[in-house]
């Protein structure tokens, strides 16, 4: 049996189909994941790579949009559009200049894979594949990421924080 929950209810229909898009694009992936392991071709630095390539145009976009990137307000305006909100039932934990932090009660991604028969290991590595673009899309921005509860391991929710960057004089 799962020890993975990964509910959240909502009602809205555009936040529903927001969710069925990335779960059918997670779904995509997760098969091909599969099919790669069959074979025997390694694929996961692929993934990774893709995924910090993906994040570099994402941290280009961002940054046309805030009108401070060092303030982490508004990091978060850009992270947390209403849609999003209510897709991945975010909750924000902190917003300073400082500091961005959210917990998310439910992953499309992580939907998508369980819908197909994903194990809890393999949605556990696929969600490590997945953050890596995250993870990178904050070294982009200049930010630092931690990444201590996920949805995937069995956690309550999946929490992000994202701190601006250390200088080296610090």
């Amino acid at each position: 049996m799962s020890k993975i929950k990964n509910e959240w209810p909502t009602q809205n229909h555009m936040a529903l189909l927001y969710r069925r898009s990335m779960a059918s694009a997670a779904q995509k992936s997760a098969l091909n994941a599969v099919e790669f392991e069959k074979r025997g071709i390694p694929y996961e630095e692929v993934y990774r790579c893709t995924s910090r390539q993906l994040a570099a145009n994402n941290a280009r976009a961002f940054r046309e949009k805030m009108a401070d990137v060092n303030d982490l307000r508004e990091w978060g305006k850009q992270m947390t559009p209403e849609i999003g909100r209510e897709a991945f039932g975010m909750e924000i934990i902190e917003s300073t200049e400082d500091c961005f932090a959210m917990d998310m009660h439910f992953c499309p991604h992580l939907k998508g894979w369980q819908e197909i028969g994903m194990s809890d290991e393999m949605c556990a590595k696929l969600c490590d594949l997945a953050m890596e673009g995250d993870f990178a899309m904050a070294r982009e921005m200049g930010y630092e990421l931690e990444n201590p509860l996920r949805l995937a391991n069995g956690d309550c929710a999946c929490r992000v924080i994202y701190r601006r960057a250390k200088k080296e004089e610090e």
